[in-house]
């Protein structure tokens, strides 16, 4: 059995095809046919693949710019967006004035304490007040009753026989004291200086001992019916004069609660005047305790004050305020001092205030200085001496005052 041999539509290229011989002869191909008829347009091929992009021509040139078009309608809200980063911070603006004072707190935990900061240069000392102007002086006593009077002296007789003693007469009457020599006084007793006013003087106990007084240099002390008292509550300082160690002072009961000051002072004649005040003051405090004592400073119109001495409760030393007699009101200056200074000083010279401690009363060290307003409504009105009492003290505090020295002007 043969396969059929066909053509291609390729024309002049016969195409041959094996025949597949199953029996028989193999028969010889005869010539070939005249071409037939083209066949019917086969089925279209695939698509060939795309050939490559030609290269882009030149860009033309832009049109002129639209009219703007209407404003569209607004859109629903969109969701909120990331917080942006912090800006910087603005300068800061000026400081505020300051708020009224607010009621005080419980007493805080005492902190731990500070460096002790460089000191500072020495203060130079006021000049002293000029001597007051002497006083009249006081009158004269009548002069006693007259005696009889004598004749003229006739010649020298022979001596008589010694006669009888005649009778006393009668002791003509004491003068009044002059200025200065108060009344009263006791056997013993001897007349000192109160002050440095001419003619301020009083009786007191004389010192014991022989050879001389043995007492120091700056030895001054004032009596205590010198001084007014005030409290901030019922109970006053003790005070009692004595000859050999001078005032003696103590701190009184302790308080039922609060800040209790109590203090012992004399007002300025003219506060608007410059003022020097020196005081020695051995003070003797129970550490564990809020105490404060030594030398105060008032003003009496607005009410605040000042002490500058021992300070039990953040440091040895200080300048402590307090805004009333009851009232705590922080402070100026706090030092830990390894030996506590006894002598004490405050100067209001012009616009200042200047605070001074020393060991010697010679050498002194400035604490601080502020303005006669600075803390004070008012200028300092009343200068003394006293404690601040707190904390319930099991313990009276003491002090011991032989000088006090107010002087200038103001005095």
């Amino acid at each position: 059995m043969a396969t059929e041999v066909g053509t291609t539509d390729l024309a002049g290229e016969p195409e041959f095809e094996i025949l597949e011989v199953t029996q028989g002869i193999i028969p010889i191909p005869g010539p070939q046919g005249e071409i037939g008829p083209a066949g019917p347009q086969g089925p279209a091929g695939a698509d060939g693949i795309n050939g490559t992009d030609g290269v882009n021509g030149i860009d033309g040139v832009n049109g002129a710019d639209g009219n703007d078009g209407l404003p569209g309608a607004v859109g629903p809200q969109g969701p909120q967006g990331i917080p942006g980063n912090d800006g910087i911070a603005g300068a800061t603006g000026p400081a505020g004035s300051p708020g009224a004072t607010g009621p005080q707190g419980p007493q805080g935990i005492p902190g731990t304490v500070g460096a002790i900061g460089p000191q500072g240069p020495q203060g130079v000392p006021g000049l002293d007040g000029a001597p007051g102007a002497t006083g009249p002086v006081g009158p004269s006593g009548p002069a006693g009753a007259a005696s009889t009077v004598v004749g003229p002296k006739g010649d020298t007789g022979a001596q008589g026989v010694q006669g009888v003693k005649g009778d006393t007469g009668a002791a003509g009457t004491n003068g009044t004291n002059g200025q200065g020599v108060p009344v009263g006084g006791t056997t013993g007793q001897i007349l000192a200086k109160t002050s440095n006013a001419d003619f301020a003087t009083a009786w007191i106990a004389a010192p014991s001992g022989g050879g001389g007084t043995g007492k120091p240099w700056y030895f001054n002390p004032p009596l205590a019916n010198s001084f007014s008292y005030i409290s901030g509550n019922a109970a006053q300082l003790t005070v009692a004069d004595d000859a050999d160690v001078g005032l003696m002072v103590k701190s009184g009961p302790a308080p039922a609660s609060g800040d209790i000051s109590r203090i012992g002072y004399r007002t300025l004649t003219n506060k608007a005047l410059d003022w020097d005040v020196v005081i020695h003051a051995p003070i003797t405090m129970n550490d564990a305790n809020y105490q404060k004592g030594g030398l105060f400073l008032m003003d009496s119109v607005g009410g605040k004050l000042a002490v500058l001495g021992q300070n039990n409760e953040y440091a040895p030393c200080g300048v402590v305020y307090f805004n009333n007699l009851t009232a705590y009101g922080g402070g100026l200056a706090m030092e830990n001092f390894s030996l506590q200074p006894t002598f004490y000083r405050v100067s209001s010279v012009g616009a200042n205030l200047t605070y001074y401690v020393s060991h010697d009363g010679k050498n002194w060290l400035q604490m601080g200085q502020t303005g006669v307003t600075t803390w004070f409504a008012n200028r300092v009105d009343r200068i003394g001496f006293g404690f601040n009492v707190a904390g319930n003290p099991t313990l009276q505090s003491i002090m011991t005052v032989d000088c006090f020295k107010l002087t200038g002007p103001a005095v």
